[in-house]
């Protein structure tokens, strides 16, 4: 068999994927992972679920979660791995990101009730989801009342209603960081390629510099949406930094077009030091 692929960065319907934690696990063992991480947004409970079921098939298992920060007004996830996952102090934080996360749905639905009949923020309280299909609670109650067609349409009126997360309320990188160090993890910038524009490639190289000052680990250097020279850039940050050089899919099942393994790096790709013994 070829040396098995890593993928660290995974969503589950415990956030905002559309697959159980046992459909990823599933999906690694057909597309031969052998590291893997489930990153869900602002909670562990999808990645908890599956440690049993790694071991159980020959994964190597790695907590992980991806935590909602500001920079000044700019969102940014900040990937938290290895960390102890009985540490009470780091579960409350990322249970207060989780319910500032989860606030941008409840603003998104009051300000839409006010212009639309079948929009009730009551009944969106008491909604019970009959299925699971990715996204946001709120996107899947706007797709079930009818009022727009699919999930990817429905993420238009977070714009149009002018629902920002610089508002929302979440912490900074650099408590984050802190935070998830204290937890005994490491605290990896995800898809700078995605959060930093890249149009100027001398400008993003410099701002990669400027955010991983605040004391992060490493970069998720290879990921789908990267170019080349986005990811050389990340590589050569790291290298200079001595940084953890790490890999993720984002898949979301049927939420995104990415599915579990898509960047097919090895483990010799990257560099994960400790972690890999976390």
């Amino acid at each position: 068999m070829d040396k098995p692929f890593v993928d660290l960065h995974t969503h589950t319907n415990f956030s905002d994927g559309s697959m159980t934690p046992e459909q990823i696990v599933e999906a690694a063992m057909d597309n031969n992972v052998g590291i893997l991480a489930i990153t869900d947004h602002d909670t562990i409970n999808g990645s908890l679920s599956i440690r049993q079921l790694c071991a159980d098939n020959g994964i190597h298992y790695i907590p992980g979660v991806e935590v909602s920060t500001l920079d000044g007004s700019k969102l940014f996830h900040i990937l938290a791995y290895g960390f102890d996952v009985k540490n009470a102090e780091f579960i409350n934080y990322i249970s207060h990101t989780r319910f500032m996360l989860d606030q941008k749905s409840v603003r998104l639905i009051e300000a839409m009730q006010n212009d639309y009949d079948l929009i009730s923020l009551r009944e969106y309280f008491e909604y019970l989801e009959e299925e699971w299909f990715g996204g946001w609670k709120a996107l899947r109650y706007i797709v079930k009342k009818g009022v727009s067609p699919s999930l990817e349409d429905s993420i238009k009126f977070y714009k149009q209603y002018n629902i920002k997360e610089y508002n929302l309320g979440f912490p900074s990188i650099a408590s984050t960081v802190y935070r998830i160090k204290k937890a005994g993890g490491y605290a990896v910038l995800a898809h700078p390629g995605k959060s930093i524009d890249t149009s100027d490639i001398d400008q993003f190289q410099a701002e990669v510099t400027r955010i991983i000052a605040y004391g992060l680990d490493g970069i998720e250097c290879y990921y789908p949406l990267h170019s080349e020279t986005v990811t050389q850039i990340c590589l050569d940050v790291c290298e200079r930094n001595n940084l953890l050089i790490t890999t993720g899919s984002d898949c979301h099942g049927d939420f995104a077009k990415t599915k579990v393994s898509e960047t097919r790096i090895t483990l010799d790709k990257l560099s994960l030091k400790d972690l890999i013994n976390a």
